[in-house]
């Protein structure tokens, strides 16, 4: 249905309007007594033609004023589509044979391999015995009364249902969604196609489009790109397929067949928020039991990819013991065929985390294996063991500490620097107690700027710098009077030209409310910061309880500096569990700037991300800026002692000391997010340049070339760093999935750099076996959470044909609406032109003026 109006944009009582009005009331005056004078030199009949045209002129011109709009509007149908992705990763290619006897009853049920409407209702009751735990009643009362009869029948009942037992033990989950969407006697597919449209996706690591006679054959082989050793929800959500904003039909649906198993460090059920609030529901279909199978796995692995010579770096290994509560289980530590370390327990049926010391006196890359034993009825045998290597180093993290007084976050920070072997720790402390018996104050009490230091290492003529050897600046609530614009300006330049990281502690006192520095507030990552006061020490609250927690956003998840374990949900769970803090500095984020770390109030307020940052990341030139607004870092320890404290302030200075080691020159430097990565890892090679160079060459083109090491020859692969919006002196390109193997990375310029050295930097790629295989249970827990927040319904087997009447209706009605400017169109002129036109020409054949 089309309806049409007219409608008047101009028509608003404004200033305008009102002086557009009172200037045609004052033309129509004007008019009517040019008329009566115009009557005494012409006929009556041309004084009418005169004045009408005079008067549709003068309406034209106040519609012009009023700006007139032809509108209409129309309905407009359009067939949405569903997306139908199935996970094929490592994870769906277990049988479930530790599955319950009810889970097996009601998976042959839905895959109609067993029932009918005459046996329906008997099977109902044998279910009912399962869930009971009890034994089924093979026989119905009214059927025989014949004592041998209902023995035998029975025994054969029993049999043919213990037979399709056998059948169901034999279906990996991969093939059990195969066989829902898939099945003669009951097609959900075809179901779903009669619907409208339906794009299939196979998923595990990544994601691809497919069409239906893929998803019919065996899925034992898929695209390499897909990466079956992963699991990552995710990517089953992106917008596969045809895009709405091509005029394709938009996404009405998920539907997910998964054993829920997710290994990505992303959260699943932010994207499915996302989804919920465009009206696009999630309805995961749960394939697989929650019952932990009999199995001996190494679930995770935690270690640090770079640590340095002599140093004690640790090895935390997860080791998964479903099914043999008693058993010994020995864990071995290999570095080749050597076995470095054997570490036996008792399993109770629960993982078990053991620490292994790692050798690091030889320099270069160092690869291990861990591997337990493989015992009797295991479920898989291929999660037993993993690879794993890590870089040795022969160097130490410089830290610089500024602080005005010694703090409660000073002294704890400082204990912690000073106890790490592998920090070459300097403070500067500028107010503290000295009574002039000594030469000099206990610490030093001025920052060495008048005393540049040399670097041994750079080039000819080049200008030394004071902070040239640090990799590190922790500057805490230090007053103006001490650190003064012509220090920021030293402090800028250690960060944007030398590549250092500069952390910015907030302070009750001076920082940042009480500096005025322009360079200061370029580089802070936020802007009006302002106090807010969490203080409860009012409440009868513990003191665990009181103040604002932290959360970390997917960004801060993925940094390598905020983890305190390698399995992504413990890590969440850690940090939701550090103490709160009482006060911390909210602001406005900056443009480029990425909050890691956000603040949630102890009054259940709702967070927002962008304000309240307490952990801020920003790209500064080749440098990097860290905010942290709290002054109570120091809370961590609350009854942990350094486990948590300790670990931050450490992995904060090995990762800028990394940072700052970068490959490249006094222009740029080229580095990537990981050295070390799995198969199908995702890796982000990074180009950042120095504010003087891209003013010179705002046009610089950076080029990244793949070198596999055993054929320096041959470029595998290249690609284009791509410039970042808001953040205009870094480049950064993701990298294509590699194979097992280790590369070098070449970083080539247009122009080329005058004179510079060939910039590369190696990347290690590894082959992974049990990340996706660590844990074979479903997780209907996560799928529950993913389909409530985007308004779907998680399903299982035996609910799967409820999809019909849940599905959204894939016919959507819009309305659109399509307007003509009258006002402003070509005719309109032309007519007020042609009526004016006319009427001088009457007034000139006439003989007026």
């Amino acid at each position: 249905m089309i309806e049409r109006h007219f409608q008047f944009n101009g028509f608003e009582w404004s200033g305008w309007t009102i002086f557009s009005v009172c200037a045609v009331v004052a033309a129509l005056v004007s008019i009517v007594m040019l008329f009566r004078y115009e009557r005494r030199l012409v006929s009556s009949s041309i004084g009418n033609i005169l004045i009408t045209l005079r008067i549709a002129a003068l309406i034209l011109i106040l519609l012009t004023f009023l700006e007139p709009v032809l509108t209409w509007s129309f309905n407009v149908n359009k067939t949405g589509r569903l997306i139908v992705a199935v996970d094929v990763s490592d994870s769906m290619n277990t049988q479930d044979r530790h599955a319950s006897e009810l889970e097996k009853l009601r998976l042959a049920r839905a895959l109609k391999m067993i029932g009918n409407e005459q046996v329906d209702i008997r099977l109902d009751r044998w279910e009912a015995a399962y869930a009971a735990d009890q034994e089924p009643p093979w026989v119905d009362v009214e059927e025989t009364a014949n004592p041998e009869k209902r023995a035998e029948l029975a025994a054969s009942r029993k049999a043919n249902l213990e037979a399709i037992f056998t059948d169901i033990d034999q279906l990996t989950r991969k093939e059990i969604a195969q066989k829902l969407l898939l099945n003669p006697a009951n097609p959900i597919l075809d179901k779903l196609q009669e619907r409208g449209q339906v794009d299939v996706v196979l998923f595990a690591g990544d994601a691809v489009t497919t069409e239906k006679t893929i998803l019919e054959k065996s899925l034992s082989e898929v695209p390499d790109q897909v990466h079956m050793e992963l699991s990552n929800l995710s990517q089953a959500l992106k917008n596969t397929g045809s895009s709405d904003e091509t005029g394709e039909a938009p996404i009405a649906g998920y539907i997910l067949l998964t054993d829920g198993r997710d290994n990505s460090k992303l959260n699943p059920v932010t994207m499915a928020k996302q989804l919920g609030q465009m009206k696009v529901p999630i309805y995961p279909v749960v394939v697989g039991t929650d019952h932990q199978p009999k199995d001996i796995s190494i679930a995770d692995l935690d270690y640090p990819q770079t640590a340095f010579k002599d140093d004690r770096p640790l090895l935390k290994a997860r080791i998964g013991t479903n099914g043999y509560d008693g058993q010994e289980i020995s864990v071995i530590l290999k570095q080749g065929e050597q076995e470095l370390a054997v570490k036996r327990f008792t399993s109770s049926g629960v993982s078990k985390l053991l620490e292994f010391e790692l050798d690091s006196g030889k320099l270069g890359r160092q690869e291990f294996t861990l591997e337990t034993e493989v015992l009797p009825g295991e479920t898989r045998d291929d999660n037993n063991n993993k690879n794993f290597a890590i870089n040795i180093v022969d160097d130490k993290s410089h830290v610089l500490l500024v602080e005005e007084t010694a703090r409660w976050e000073y002294r704890f920070l400082h204990h912690a620097l000073e106890r790490d072997k592998r920090i070459a720790l300097e403070q500067v402390l500028f107010e503290q107690p000295y009574m002039g018996l000594l030469p000099q104050p206990f610490f030093p009490n001025q920052l060495k700027i008048n005393v540049p230091v040399a670097n041994p290492n750079a080039e000819p003529g080049t200008k030394a710098h004071p902070f040239a050897e640090q990799d590190l600046i922790i500057i805490g609530d230090v007053s103006p009077a001490h650190l003064e614009e012509e220090n920021w300006k030293h402090i800028q330049t250690f960060v944007g030209d030398q590549g250092g990281t500069l952390v910015l502690l907030a302070g009750k006192k001076y920082m940042p409310l009480e500096h005025r520095s322009p360079t200061l507030n370029e580089l802070l990552p936020l802007k009006t910061p302002k106090a807010i006061d969490w203080n409860q020490a009012n409440f009868k609250v513990p003191p665990d309880e009181r103040g604002m927690r932290l959360r970390l956003t997917p960004e801060g998840e993925a940094e390598p500096l905020l983890q305190f374990d390698a399995n992504a949900e413990i890590n969440r769970d850690i940090w939701q569990d550090l103490p709160g803090h009482l006060w911390f500095l909210q602001g406005e984020l900056k443009p480029g700037a990425n909050v890691l770390a956000y603040g949630v109030s102890p009054f259940n307020a709702p967070p927002n991300e962008k304000t309240d940052g307490v952990i801020i990341h920003r790209q500064y030139g080749s440098g990097q800026v860290i905010w942290i607004g709290i002054d109570s870092t120091w809370r961590w320890r609350f009854r942990v002692g350094d486990r948590y404290h300790h670990r931050f302030w450490g992995q904060l200075a090995r990762w800028a000391a990394k940072n700052k080691a970068s490959a490249g020159n006094e222009f740029v430097k080229f580095s990537l997010s990981k050295t070390d990565i799995d198969a199908g890892e995702i890796t982000t090679a990074s180009a950042r340049w120095t504010q003087e160079y891209r003013e010179q060459f705002p046009d610089v083109k950076s080029t990244v070339s793949i070198i596999k090491a055993s054929e320096p020859d041959k470029v595998v692969a290249s690609l284009e760093l791509l410039n970042q919006k808001n953040q205009p002196l870094l480049q950064e390109a993701n990298l294509p999935a590699l194979p097992e193997g280790e590369y070098q990375l070449k970083l080539q310029t247009t122009p080329p750099i005058a004179g510079a050295k060939e910039i590369t930097t190696p990347l290690f790629v590894h082959s992974v076996k049990t990340i996706e295989l660590g844990n074979l249970t479903s997780n209907p827990q996560l799928l529950t959470e993913m389909a409530e927040s985007s308004g779907g319904k998680l399903l299982t087997p035996q609910t799967i044909n409820e999809l019909m009447e849940l599905l959204p209706s894939l016919k959507q009605e819009t309305t659109k609406q399509d307007e003509i400017s009258v006002w402003d169109h070509w005719f309109f002129l032309i007519l007020i032109m042609g009526i004016l036109t006319v009427e001088w020409a009457i007034r000139k054949l006439n003989g007026l003026p």
